[in-house]
C-alpha cells in the first residue's frame, strides 16, 4: 500500500511541477477545469481513499458542533488579520480603504466561492492529505499538503504566503475532524476577503463574461 501510494504521489506531484512551471500566467476558468477534472479522477477513487482514511492515525473524530467551532475560530481570527493587512496596504498605496470593504460585489462572490473552496479542499484534504499519511508523519503531511496547496497559486506571492499558512490550519482540522464543509465555508469566506480586502481584487468582474 505504501509502495503504490509513494508512486501515485510522485507522478501527480511531478506533472503538477510541470504545468505550474510552464504556465504561470493562466485565466479562472483553466484552473476551474483543471481541479473539475482533477476531482472527476478523485471521486473514481473514492473507495481508496476511504480506506486509506480509516488506516490514518488520529484522534477520534470530534462532533460537528466541536468542527464548525475549530473552523470558525480559525475564519474570525484572520478576517480581523485581513482586515488590518487591507487598511495597511490601501494606505501605502494611496487608495481609499473603504471601498475595499464596501464593494457589494463580495457578497455575490463569496457564495460562489464555495465551489472553488470545495473542489481543492476535496483535492488537498480527502485526497492529498489521506495519502500522504500512509508514507509520512503527521507534522511532515500537514505543511507537505500546505506547501502543494499554497504552489499552485504560483506565481502570486501574497496569495501563496496566504494560503500556506491556512492550508497548514486547514490540514491539521481535517485530520482532527475529517469534515470538509466547516473547511469549504471558511475557505470561501477567507478567499473572498483576501481578494478584496487585500489585494482589491474584484472576483465577480473576473468569473463573469464579459
Amino acid at each position: 500500500m505504501q509502495r503504490s501510494v509513494t508512486l501515485e504521489l510522485s507522478i501527480i506531484g511531478a506533472l503538477a511541477l510541470l504545468f505550474v512551471a510552464t504556465v504561470q500566467v493562466r485565466p479562472p476558468y483553466v484552473d476551474f477545469t483543471l481541479a473539475g477534472a482533477a476531482v472527476a479522477v478523485i471521486v473514481l477513487s473514492t473507495r481508496r481513499s476511504q480506506r486509506l482514511w480509516a488506516l490514518a492515525p488520529g484522534p477520534a473524530a470530534p462532533g460537528a458542533r466541536a468542527a464548525w467551532q475549530l473552523a470558525g475560530g480559525f475564519t474570525v481570527l484572520s478576517l480581523v488579520v485581513l482586515a488590518g493587512v487591507g487598511i495597511v496596504v490601501a494606505h501605502v498605496t494611496g487608495k481609499p480603504w473603504q471601498a475595499r470593504f464596501l464593494n457589494w460585489h463580495m457578497l455575490l462572490a463569496a457564495p460562489l466561492y464555495v465551489l472553488w473552496a470545495l473542489l481543492q479542499q476535496y483535492i488537498f484534504q480527502f485526497y492529498l492529505l489521506g495519502r500522504l499519511l500512509q508514507v509520512v508523519a503527521l507534522r511532515l503531511a500537514i505543511p507537505i499538503a500546505a506547501c502543494a496547496f499554497a504552489a499552485v497559486h504560483f506565481p502570486r506571492w501574497p496569495v501563496m504566503v496566504a494560503t500556506l499558512v491556512a492550508g497548514s490550519v486547514w490540514s491539521f482540522c481535517y485530520f482532527r475532524s475529517r469534515r470538509l464543509l466547516p473547511l469549504v465555508v471558511s475557505h470561501a469566506l477567507l478567499g473572498a476577503a483576501l481578494h478584496y480586502w487585500v489585494l482589491d481584487h474584484d472576483l465577480l468582474d473576473a468569473w463573469l463574461p464579459r
